[in-house]
């Protein structure tokens, strides 16, 4: 009786294999996180970066991203995630003199899932090949690191790009979007299936985001969050500040993709339960399969 127990319970175990297993073993499916991370600052105070960068670590590691853009990253937390995020590689330069210099609008990929075939970084600016140049109404030096990713596993590629547009600059955004949507039909000869990342300092509402997402552009992107059928989880904001009594209310960091990119499901990270808050953006991640 013991024996023919245990033939039932072998037999089974596919099955229950399959039900326990998470939708991120599933065959194909790989998953992308945007977050701005704050940059160092002592004007932060008891939410500076020396009292949340473990958390924050900590976050994305448990997360799992396959491929990752961060913004706002200055040099030396930079070599902290780099250090902390194991498993993790990294792509990107500061963007005030193409090395060390300024923030980073860096990618980090999970090395054991995608490698880079290709990658770079181009400056929003009317000179986007000069490092360090800054473009139109800007208020800082602004960038996009780009790379094209194989999935290890299916052979199957894609262009994962992540930027930071300005803060200040109305014009500067604009032009940005419209560079930003050549670039990535440049670099994806019109052909790769291509993921935006970034902080783009602009709710749906603004012209920035409608260029981003026209649809009668060279490369067509769209709003992640948007998406027919997508499963949607989190709140409807991402940008929190470091004042718990201020009450978010908007959006302005997305993952975009291209409509060959089949969107799974849009999770944005409510961490506000803990203090002091791991960034003063909420983390997005998508789940998604290059169909």
């Amino acid at each position: 009786m013991r024996t023919k127990k245990i033939l039932i319970l072998l037999a089974l175990l596919p099955v229950l294999l399959i039900s326990f297993s998470s939708p991120a073993q599933e065959t194909g499916l790989l998953s992308a996180m945007t977050w701005n991370i704050r940059l160092d600052t002592d004007s932060d105070g008891e939410c500076a970066w020396r009292f949340r960068k473990d958390g924050l670590a900590a976050e994305i590691m448990r997360q799992q991203p396959d491929v990752l853009g961060v913004q706002e990253a200055l040099y030396n937390q930079m070599k902290f995630l780099r250090k902390k995020l194991k498993g993790f590689k990294s792509i990107g330069v500061g963007r005030d003199d193409g090395k060390n210099g300024g923030e980073f609008s860096a990618v980090f990929y999970n090395s054991s899932v995608v490698k880079p075939i290709r990658s770079g970084t181009f400056w929003l600016s009317e000179t986007p090949d000069i490092a360090g140049s800054r473009g139109w109404d800007a208020a800082c030096n602004r960038v996009v690191t780009w790379a094209e990713f194989e999935v290890k596993s299916s052979k199957k590629r894609f262009i994962f790009m992540n930027t930071h547009f300005d803060h200040q600059g109305d014009t500067a955004r604009i032009e940005s979007a419209a560079l930003l949507i050549r670039k990535a039909a440049e670099l994806s000869n019109n052909n790769l299936p291509v993921v935006v990342a970034g902080d783009f300092n602009v709710t749906a509402q603004h012209r920035a985001y409608r260029i981003l997402t026209y649809a009668d552009n060279e490369i067509v992107l769209s709003d992640s969050r948007k998406r027919n059928g997508v499963l949607l989880s989190g709140p409807d904001f991402t940008f929190t500040g470091f004042d718990r009594s201020f009450v978010p209310d908007r959006i302005i960091d997305y993952l975009f993709t291209t409509w060959d990119v089949e969107v799974i499901s849009n999770n944005i990270t409510d961490f506000r339960d803990q203090w002091p808050y791991l960034s003063d953006h909420l983390p997005v991640t998508i789940q998604f399969k290059i169909n």
